[in-house]
């Protein structure tokens, strides 16, 4: 795809039409920059105000808010999650831009640093995606939009394969963005590169960071989460992870769970969970072996779910059946049900683990 620099130009037209503008709900447009679609949300009460905003920006624009121009037929309704998160006090207004993709295989050539052959790309596209996002979209959208044009209130998002890249792209340049969300990143690409590559950066960036799964997906994923904390983040401060006990790789599960780090970008820390819930799931290794692993998950008081694996005790109600280390791993003993007893933060449940599987 030619890439263009960016032109001034005024906000289209909403997709809402003509209509009264409701002031509890944000606007969403869509802006041509260059060949690219760029879909635009503006908070509530933009139009009528002069404060500036933090940025949200999200790969894969088409699939992000309720536009009807999903490639997959599903969205991610970030516009509605966004407007209710503000309302109930969960979050301050920001505005989200989110960052059209190529066409079918452009897609992964734009997103994927690694060379696959599934693909195919030999990792370069990523690399010059980077450039275009740093270069073009972002000095665009301060000089189009109410922004505060810092890195401190700059985000990037992004699932599977624009996991990849929102994660590879933000780790890479902490100066201009301080968090990162990766939803169901597509860890298959790299064949192992990833924690390779990761394991020799040097130095930890200063950022924050959101990595999720669904179980369903059976993506290696827990041991990107143990070398970023081998590098020095810190669980429940810059680092935060969910396994979805019932995600699946799509629009739906994401929409479900992104108001986590919706979050974590413009809301308060977390302090004390409120509700803890009990499931488990097949850990992979990067290696491909699994093990069965208790997954507690905490819903906090600022409105975040994340996973307390490594972070909650357990107490084995029949040891002879079996044993569970801290960092949630089971082992049978015996072919029963073993029963556990799960604390965190004063919260307790008990789990029964099935044996028959």
């Amino acid at each position: 795809m030619k890439e263009q620099e960016p032109t001034a130009v005024q906000p289209s037209p909403t997709l809402e039409g003509n209509a009264a503008p409701d002031e509890t709900k944000g606007t969403v447009s869509i802006e041509k920059l260059g060949e690219r679609r760029i879909f635009v949300y503006l908070p509530p009460g933009y139009e009528t105000g002069e404060e500036r905003y933090p940025v949200v920006y999200m790969n894969d624009g088409r699939s992000v808010f309720n536009t009807g121009t999903s490639s997959f037929n599903k969205e991610w309704l970030v516009d509605k999650k966004v407007d209710q998160l503000v309302k109930d006090g969960k979050m301050e207004k920001v505005i989200v831009i989110a960052v059209d993709a190529g066409e079918d295989s452009d897609r992964g050539k734009e997103y994927v640093p690694f060379p696959n052959d599934s693909i195919p790309t030999d990792g370069t596209g990523a690399e010059k995606f980077t450039r275009y996002f740093i270069e073009t979209v972002i000095p665009f959208a301060d000089s189009t939009y109410r922004t505060i044009p810092d890195r401190d209130h700059r985000m990037i998002m992004g699932s599977s394969f624009g996991g990849v890249q929102a994660f590879w792209m933000g780790y890479h340049h902490p100066e201009t963005f301080s968090m990162i969300g990766a939803l169901s990143a597509s860890t298959w690409v790299a064949n192992g590169q990833a924690y390779e590559a990761w394991a020799q950066e040097t130095g930890k960036p200063d950022v924050k960071i959101w990595l999720d799964m669904g179980a369903k997906e059976e993506m290696v994923i827990d041991p990107l989460v143990d070398l970023l904390l081998s590098k020095g983040f810190k669980y429940g401060q810059d680092l935060f992870f969910q396994m979805d006990p019932i995600g699946e790789h799509n629009e739906i599960s994401w929409s479900r769970r992104v108001h986590s780090p919706l979050i974590m970008f413009a809301g308060k820390a977390p302090g004390q969970a409120v509700k803890l819930e009990v499931s488990d799931y097949l850990s992979i290794s990067g290696m491909g072996e699994s093990y069965l692993r208790l997954n507690p998950v905490a819903t906090m008081d600022n409105g975040m779910d994340y996973s307390v694996s490594s972070e909650a005790s357990y107490k084995v109600l029949n040891p002879e059946v079996g044993q569970v280390d801290p960092s949630g791993k089971v082992t049978f003993l015996k072919q029963e049900d073993l029963r556990v007893e799960v604390t965190y933060q004063g919260l307790t449940q008990l789990y029964d683990i099935d044996n028959d599987r």
